[in-house]
């Protein structure tokens, strides 16, 4: 998985003191047939390559109910404690908008980087031996975190004082005078001494306690101090500077952070404990372990967000991170809705207009999904790299839709890629990754762009376009950390460009590609059943352009290979998915296989059979998604209404004929579709009815198809 390099926004000034040497930063992570045709612009260069940049973290989000009671950590020095090594977590994947995260690593045999001069002694049977107490008791099982129950949310307390709940004069009842009064950016920081700690550091605001530091004599694996202290059954989110140099890792059901001691080995962190920090329970760090794996375990970060919203209302950023997972999810409604609340807390933030614009373009409100995303390219010239994702989505955008308007995406295309080139060596690896993504997808954009649209020369140029896109995909997986989903993306895009070349190109490369790339995704992803369905959906809608590239190609046999095998993939993707385009998406494809049955081989009964499941998916409300497809599905109708006329269903053949005929007429009303298309139903129904001895019908139909097109609807 590839680098993503969380930035934390530090609320607590507690822990901001408590983490002064180890500076945490806020950084950014975040068809008309033109004539005569154009000749094809000339190609971006391709990008400098960097060097590779440290890993990324994922954990898995949970949420239980708000509790803020005390739970004593109890005396981390206390117990015999095994030298667990830290294991690896899912990684984070992410699609148009890559969002900055980071992974834990797991350690390597031997001392871990950047260890402690003076670490603890393998006692025998290879158990760490820390100072420890008659009364304590044995270390027990601790679960994975992986398996366990959602954890109970409840703040952590030490020796009986919880940050957010005590007083400075409960304190100083249970714990005496301080031995130290200082005061750090502007808060009272009081200074203990408590068996075995030799340095406890308590800071109030308007005395109350706000964190309690923990400081280590010497370092421990974190691991280790997480059993001890019964943390095994949560997952912790890393915490990272702007560079992606890990410092720590919180867990937000306790509100307990580990700050680690700094590597010397860029890009891997110590996991080494030198000191644990005690805070209240905030929105923050459940927001952030949400985005570390927001591309994967989706309803553990919707649970996540959600809770940080009811701890934090006016949260833009979680309703943000929100409307992203419910827009992978298909939950458009509830997208739009926190799009828009993201946008209403926080205009100013350019990345939560673009998701705006995003959500938008899937409802089919084009109109204000671009004017969205224009405002997003005016109002990010300080962040270019944003700006680049903006434009990316104008583009696709102005590709899409009803009348699709192939130059001007293909303009915006371009454009992305000019302001994304030039921050390609950027230092700041979320500036740098996010520039990368940009132009990946800027290129499959324009190759889009030219196999749809009428240009000179197409069938050459596209592949050279999906060539320079393929070169920033192996550029990011070597230096970035990028994964297979990378090339996954790039085949399935590739395919959707061949469909636009109508069979021009073989597909053959890219359909084994998607394939290769696809069912190993599916397979690594199988502990994520969210993720798997919708990775088996992407590699279904791939073979269906497949499909639709060897039908066009007069490669039936391959044609119906692959149709198989993507019904095979979008109805066990179905089965895990609610969305409303699911099954609209499904039924196309019914339908397509019973089409290559009735024209390949007039074999209208076997198309009847492929029809009548598509019609149990597309005989409802067409879904919002889709509404701009009207047009064409109102052709589908008429063109099964003909092969049910050929098995003797003539009732049957009419009402379906009749459908489509309406759905055309809105279409025409809406200007996504030329009235002169209308002929056909008019023809089909004038046909039907003369046959079935209905000569007044058969000629009311006659004349509206042989009247001029702008009568046609009167």
């Amino acid at each position: 998985m590839f680098t993503r390099h969380t930035v934390v926004s530090i609320r607590c000034l507690g822990l901001a003191a408590a983490l002064a040497a180890f500076p945490f930063e806020r950084g950014l992570a975040d068809t008309e047939t033109p004539s005569p045709a154009p000749e094809i612009p000339a190609m971006e260069a391709v990008l400098a390559t960097d060097q590779p940049v440290g890993p990324p973290a994922a954990s898995q989000a949970a949420a239980g109910s708000a509790d803020h009671s005390s739970l004593e950590l109890g005396n981390p020095n206390g117990l015999d404690l095994p030298d667990a090594r830290a294991t690896e977590l899912p990684a984070v994947a992410d699609g148009q908008e890559p969002t900055p995260a980071i992974r834990l690593l797991p350690e390597e045999d031997g001392e871990p980087a950047g260890a402690a001069e003076e670490t603890p002694e393998a006692a025998e049977g290879g158990v760490i031996e820390l100072p420890r107490t008659a009364d304590d008791p044995p270390l027990e099982p601790v679960p994975d975190p992986l398996e366990s129950e959602t954890p109970i949310i409840e703040a952590a307390s030490f020796k009986g004082v919880t940050p957010g709940v005590t007083t400075l004069e409960q304190v100083q009842k249970v714990w005496g005078a301080p031995r130290e009064i200082t005061r750090q950016d502007g808060m009272l920081v009081h200074l203990y001494a408590i068996n075995p700690f030799d340095r406890i550091e308590v800071s109030y605001f308007d005395n109350e306690v706000t964190s309690v530091v923990v400081r280590f004599q010497r370092s421990f694996p974190a691991r280790t101090v997480a059993e001890q202290l019964e943390l095994g059954g949560m997952v912790p989110v890393l915490i990272s500077n702007e560079l992606g140099e890990i410092l720590g890792q919180a867990y937000p059901e306790r509100g307990v952070l580990f700050a680690f001691d700094p590597s010397d080995v860029p890009g891997k962190p110590t996991m080494q404990v030198a000191q644990i920090i005690l805070e209240p329970i905030t929105a923050e760090s459940f927001v952030l372990r949400a985005e570390t794996h927001l591309g994967t375990e989706y309803q553990q970060s919707q649970r996540d967000l959600e809770y940080a919203i009811t701890l934090e209302q006016d949260n833009a950023r979680a309703h943000w991170l929100l409307s992203r997972i419910q827009l992978t999810l298909g939950a458009f409604e509830e997208a739009l809705a926190s799009s828009a609340r993201a946008v209403e807390l926080d205009g100013g933030e350019v990345r939560y207009r673009v998701t705006r614009a995003q959500v938008l373009g899937q409802v089919g409100d084009l109109k204000a999904a671009i004017a969205e995303a224009e405002q997003a390219v005016q109002s990010a010239d300080r962040r270019p790299h944003v700006k680049a994702r903006a434009l990316c989505l104008l583009g696709d955008l102005h590709a899409s839709g009803g009348r699709p308007d192939y130059r001007r995406a293909l303009k915006h295309h371009m454009d992305a890629i000019r302001v994304a080139a030039a921050l390609v060596e950027e230092k700041h690896p979320a500036v740098r990754l996010a520039a990368k993504e940009v132009l990946i997808d800027a290129h499959l954009g324009a190759a889009h762009d030219i196999a749809w649209g009428e240009w000179d020369d197409k069938a050459t140029a596209v592949p050279e376009w999906l060539a320079r896109a393929k070169a920033v995909v192996e550029d990011v997986i070597e230096n970035e950390l990028g994964d297979e989903e990378h090339r996954f993306r790039l085949a399935t895009r590739a395919l959707a460009a061949c469909v636009g070349l109508r069979g021009e190109v073989d597909p053959g490369a890219w359909t084994e590609e998607a394939l290769r790339t696809g069912e190993l995704l599916v397979e690594a992803a199988g502990g994520q059943p969210e993720r798997a369905a919708r990775l088996r959906w992407e590699l279904g809608m791939a073979l269906y352009d497949a499909l639709q590239v060897y039908q066009m190609r007069d490669e039936h046999e391959l044609a119906l290979q692959f149709g198989e095998k993507a019904i095979d993939y979008l109805e066990e993707a179905a089965d895990a998915a609610s969305a409303p385009t699911t099954g609209y998406l499904l039924g196309r494809l019914y339908f397509r296989l019973g089409a290559m049955h009735a024209i390949r081989d007039g074999n209208h009964r076997e198309a009847t059979v492929w029809f009548d499941r598509a019609l149990r998916e597309i005989d409802k409300p067409i879904p919002p998604g889709a509404a701009a497809e009207l047009g064409r599905h109102g052709e589908t109708f008429v063109s099964m209404g003909v092969s049910y006329w050929e098995t003797e269903q003539h009732d049957r053949a009419v009402e379906l004929t009749d459908q489509g005929l309406a759905f055309m007429q809105q279409a025409v009303e809406q200007g996504s579709l030329d009235a002169e298309a209308l002929a056909v139903p008019y023809n089909n129904l004038s046909a039907m009815h003369r046959q079935m001895g209905r000569e007044e019908e058969a000629r009311r139909f006659e004349q509206m198809a042989a009247q001029p097109k702008d009568a046609r609807l009167r």
